[in-house]
C-alpha cells in the first residue's frame, strides 16, 4: 500500500490524530459498559444507529442515559479493559521525534483517561465526549466538540478537530465509522477493521495495520525519508 503526502510545505509539522476504542483499546469501551450495566433498550438504539436512522451522537446520548452503575463499578469494569501494548512504545517514539499525538474519540473522556492512567499515559491530550455523573447511579454525556454540520452526526467531530490543525500534516489512525470523514482529507491514514473497507471503497491511500508495532515501523520509514529528502517520498509498506 502507498502513502502519499498531499501538497503541503516540507516544513509543515506532523500531527497524529488517533482514535481510541478498538484502535488503542482492544475492545470498544462503550459497548463493554452497555453490555455490563445498561437497562433494556440499548440494543434497539444501537440498531437504529446501524440502520442510519440516528447519528452516533444521539445514539450514545440515549444509551448512556440507560447506564445503571456507580463510579466504583465503572472503574472496576474499566480495570479489565486492555490496550494494544504496542501503543506504549509508539507514544515513546512520537515523543522522541517531537510529533504531537492527540487522542480524538467519539467515546468518553473519563473512560479513556482512566484506562491510559494505568499505563502512565494520562498526560496525552484527549478530545472526546464528556461523561458526567448526575446521581449515584445515573450518567449523561455532554458534547463539547460537536459540529452541527458533521456528516457522521458524531458527538465528537474529528473533521472539526482536524480543521484546527490546518497548517499541519494530519496522520489519522483509526478503525471505524467515526473516522470515515477525516480519512478523506487526512494526509496519511493508518486503518484497521471497517476503516480499511471504507478506504478501499473510496480509493483512499492507506496502510492497513493490526498493531501499533506495525505503525511504528512504518512511521520510522516516513521520518527517515523526510529527513533525507526534505519531503515525504512514496513509500511502499
Amino acid at each position: 500500500m502507498l502513502l502519499i503526502r498531499h501538497n503541503l510545505p516540507s516544513s509543515a509539522q506532523w500531527h497524529i490524530l488517533c482514535d481510541f476504542d478498538g484502535t488503542i483499546s482492544l475492545n470498544d469501551t462503550t459497548d463493554t459498559l452497555l453490555e455490563t450495566f445498561a437497562k433494556p433498550g440499548w440494543v434497539e438504539i444501537e440498531q437504529e444507529w446501524e440502520q442510519g436512522k440516528i447519528g452516533s451522537k444521539i445514539c450514545m446520548q440515549r444509551q448512556i442515559e440507560l447506564l445503571d452503575m456507580s463510579k466504583n463499578e465503572l472503574y472496576q469494569c474499566l480495570d479489565h479493559i486492555e490496550i494494544d501494548t504496542g501503543f506504549i512504545d509508539f507514544v515513546h517514539m512520537t515523543t522522541a521525534h517531537k510529533i504531537p499525538l492527540t487522542i480524538v474519540s467519539d467515546g468518553m473522556d473519563v473512560v479513556i483517561k482512566y484506562i491510559l492512567k494505568k499505563y502512565d499515559l494520562a498526560d496525552l491530550p484527549i478530545i472526546a465526549n464528556h461523561l458526567v455523573q448526575v446521581s449515584e447511579r445515573n450518567w449523561k454525556l455532554e458534547f463539547p466538540n460537536t459540529n452541527p454540520r458533521c456528516i457522521s452526526q458524531s458527538g465528537t467531530c474529528k473533521c472539526k478537530v482536524a480543521e484546527q490543525h490546518f497548517q499541519e500534516q494530519i496522520i489519522l489512525i483509526g478503525d471505524g465509522r467515526s473516522d470515515f470523514c477525516l480519512s478523506e482529507t487526512a494526509d496519511y491514514v493508518f486503518a484497521k477493521k471497517s476503516l480499511i473497507h471504507h478506504c478501499v471503497e473510496k480509493n483512499i491511500e492507506h496502510a492497513a495495520f493490526k498493531s501499533f508495532i506495525e505503525i511504528q515501523e512504518q512511521l520510522v520509514q516516513l521520518i527517515h525519508s523526510d529527513e533525507e529528502h526534505g519531503r515525504l517520498a512514496v513509500v511502499t509498506v
